[in-house]
Order: C-alpha cells, then structure tokens, then sequence
C-alpha cells in the first residue's frame, strides 16, 4: 500500500480526523479498483480463447467457401464445360 501525503493548507483546513477519513477513503478505492483490473492469468486465458477462437473461424471460413465454389461450379454449366476441359474429360 502507497503512503499519501495530506498538504499541510489541506490538513488545517479538513483537520486531522477528516483528513485521516479522506486518507481512508482513497485507499478503499484504490483497493477496490485493483480488484478489477485484469492480470497476467487473465491475459493469458484471453489470448489462448481468441488464438481458439481464430481457429475455429478459419475453418468455418474455408468449409464455406469450398461449399460456394462447389454450389457455384455444379449451378453453372458453362463452369461445369471450363472445369471439365481443365481437367481433360472432354476432348
């Protein structure tokens, strides 16, 4: 825990027990707002969730677009002709 220093213009004006109030109140804050930030365990789970994440998108994104051009070669005869020709089936 940090030491917080009252100004002394500060401290006659509050007065030793509302400055020692107001001491507390920023530690209780300051306390509570560490609560809340994320640490190294945190970051760690986060980057293996979105490395897992990522994957698992690519082979959706790739399952789909073998299903598109697959759709799209046996929709359109004249593709159906290119691919055969490519391939050697018809001379």
């Amino acid at each position: 825990m940090s030491v917080i220093a009252i100004p002394k213009s500060l401290r006659e004006k509050l007065g030793d027990e509302a400055s020692e109030a107001f001491v507390d109140i920023i530690n209780k804050v300051d306390g509570e707002s560490k609560k809340e930030l994320a640490t190294k365990a945190d970051i760690a789970a986060l980057k293996s969730d979105i490395l897992l994440l990522e994957t698992r998108l690519d082979s959706k994104i790739r399952l789909y677009f073998i299903i598109l051009a697959f759709l799209f070669l046996i929709t359109n005869h004249k593709a159906i002709d290119l691919l055969s020709k490519l391939i050697g089936m018809v001379k």
